[in-house]
């Protein structure tokens, strides 16, 4: 029997028979009027690094899972010039609903709200474009779009750079050195070339897309939040907005998080914003008591 200390896991195989853990921390007293969480990792951060989130949510009556993405934490999947494709579209239309059938596995059909770190959150986002009937809400943590006019001068500028260099150097080996993000560990190429295109235009159609996900996210109604951490450069206020302009159709909302608790180490001390994601959820996406509708985007 597994508690909020011990979590439970699930290896998820993908389409191309590499496989990722899923990390399952269930409460041991369920608000059924809550949904799940299911945790999107940021740029090279591994799942077992957002377990004190998981557990302060588990705290309050909410079940988490943790998903990894490939290519990072304890993933097997191989980096480099013959790995299979791992961009956007790859995690959007197979990473998220393999995790999301995992999830319904364990804890029962109900709503689930994707809470997505940095990169988490954008593939969380392009997630929406699919219009999961499973998905409630979306929850993005020191969360950007890496469109470069949303950031100050001279940063904006190095990601415009980036947003050419970067696919070269993807192309050439097969992966970027997470260094170039402040992070450890290897880049899929397949997932720094659609980050350029973002980064250099602010939207973006994923290759391999079976899909319009522009139009997709046009009409995606579901409601989204987005907590900035105060003083985290890598994901100002104002990249934030970008994010959420992705979504003309959605309810949104900005909130600044005024403790400078890190781009990353946030969710290692979580308390802060483990609070403004439940007063949210509350919000925006429990049902009244009495409400048989699913509450989710169809």
């Amino acid at each position: 029997m597994t508690t909020i200390e011990d979590p439970a896991r699930v290896e998820l195989r993908h389409p191309d028979g590499s496989t990722s853990p899923m990390l399952i921390v269930e409460t041991d007293r369920r608000d059924e009027r809550r949904p799940s969480v299911l945790v999107l990792p940021g740029i090279a951060v591994g799942a077992r690094y957002y377990l004190p989130l998981a557990r302060a949510l588990a705290a309050e009556g909410v079940d988490v899972a943790i998903t990894e993405l490939r290519g990072q934490g304890e993933s097997t999947y191989r980096i480099g010039r013959r790995g299979a494709p791992a961009g956007y579209h790859e995690s959007a239309a197979e990473d998220v609903p393999l995790a999301l059938d995992a999830m319904e596995r364990r804890l029962g059909r109900r709503p689930v709200v994707l809470l997505g770190h940095s990169m988490g959150a954008q593939i969380g986002v392009y997630h929406l474009a699919r219009h999961d009937p499973r998905v409630a809400g979306l929850v993005a943590v020191a969360a950007q779009s890496p469109f470069h006019r949303g950031f100050p001068g001279p940063v904006g500028r190095k990601l415009r750079a980036g947003s050419v260099i970067l696919p070269a150097l993807g192309w050439l080996s097969g992966h970027v050195p997470g260094q170039f993000f402040g992070a450890k560990g290897r880049i899929p190429a397949d997932r720094i070339r659609d980050w350029a295109r973002l980064a250099a235009a602010g939207v973006m159609q994923p290759a391999r897309a079976d899909l319009d996900y522009p139009a997709g996210l046009a009409r995606v109604t579901v409601p989204a939040l987005a907590v900035v951490i105060a003083d985290d450069p890598l994901a100002p206020a104002s990249a934030a907005r970008n994010l959420l302009a992705m979504l003309p159709s959605a309810r949104t909302t900005l909130e600044l998080e005024p403790e400078a608790l890190g781009h990353n180490s946030w969710a290692r001390r979580p308390a802060e914003v483990v609070a403004r994601v439940l007063a949210w959820m509350d919000r925006e996406v429990v049902r009244p008591e009495g409400d048989d509708d699913e509450g989710v985007d169809a």
